[in-house]
């Protein structure tokens, strides 16, 4: 069974939370950074002061790599809405840790899915594949561009983070993290590292950038296609995490429309998660 890819790194109510003084130096350092940035995007008032606009960008038509993407968005969205029904019923059973090798054929099946659809985009827009966000030029602007974005996201998602506090309970734990606890071992840590940091932002960000915004970005404007598939993605990731991953798809959507680099808004879910669960294995191996 596939599972959402983004997760929050706090614990339920009432539980310790220990964050080891490197990881604490490490956190001042980016939120320092990321003050830094929006500090400089309200003074110049000017998202091209942070995000130069790449002029060469293609709007996907209606095609069936579109159309796959959206199936698979509808199931995740209907699950993900069934999952909140029942659990405000209280009819849902609680979230059961998955297991290693559940873990290891989802994120095969997700890479292989990923991969035929940047297969069949290359074969029907072939001409215009780098202006669909697969760059191999500016390597360097794009790491800069996926940091900083990263950087822009940090403090919004930790303010609702935050705030979502005492809606979090052991239930409410990614089963990431639930088989974490209970299966703390390298195979464990080394499998849930691939799928968080490495597939699902390279399948998330296919499907909800690349592919939907795209294609939503040809009948509607820019602010509202961003909107739309932002909201979309956050419902996907269930409540209470969908408050605070609301802003990082914002900057997410944002950064895919200005700069049109996959790999910029792969890089900025990726360290997003990286971050989240290095806190979440310290947090845990400092509680044990």
């Amino acid at each position: 069974m596939a599972h959402s890819s983004c997760f929050s790194i706090l614990p339920s109510t009432g539980a310790p939370w220990v964050i080891p003084s490197a990881l604490q130096l490490l956190l001042l350092l980016l939120t320092l950074l990321s003050i830094r940035y929006w500090l400089q995007l309200l003074t110049t008032r000017q998202l091209t002061s942070v995000f130069p606009l790449n002029p060469h960008r293609y709007q996907l038509e209606f095609s069936f790599p579109v159309l796959l993407a959206m199936l698979w968005i509808a199931i995740q969205f209907v699950s993900s809405l069934e999952r909140e029904w029942g659990e405000w019923h209280q009819t849902l059973a609680p979230s059961q840790p998955v297991t290693v090798e559940q873990i290891m054929q989802s994120s095969l099946i997700t890479f292989c899915f990923g991969t035929i659809l940047i297969l069949m985009l290359a074969l029907a827009h072939f001409d215009a594949i780098q202006k669909l966000g697969f760059r191999l030029n500016e390597i360097r602007q794009q790491l800069r561009d996926g940091a900083v974005g990263f950087l822009l996201a940090l403090l919004p998602v930790t303010a609702l983070l935050l705030l979502t506090y005492p809606f979090r309970s052991e239930e409410s734990l990614h089963p990431f993290f639930l088989l974490l606890k209970a299966e703390p071992h390298f195979s464990t840590i080394s499998w849930i590292f691939i799928s968080a940091v490495f597939v699902a932002p390279l399948f998330e960000e296919l499907i909800y950038r690349v592919l939907f915004q795209g294609w939503l970005e040809r009948l509607l404007p820019p602010y509202a296609a961003i909107l739309v598939s932002s909201l979309v993605f956050s419902i996907v990731h269930g409540f209470p995490d969908c408050i605070p991953l609301f802003p990082l798809a914002l900057v997410l959507g944002t950064l895919f429309y200005y700069r049109r680099s996959y790999f910029s808004i792969v890089m900025t879910h990726a360290l997003f998660n990286a971050v989240n669960l290095a806190l979440a294995l310290a947090n845990q191996q400092n509680s044990a």
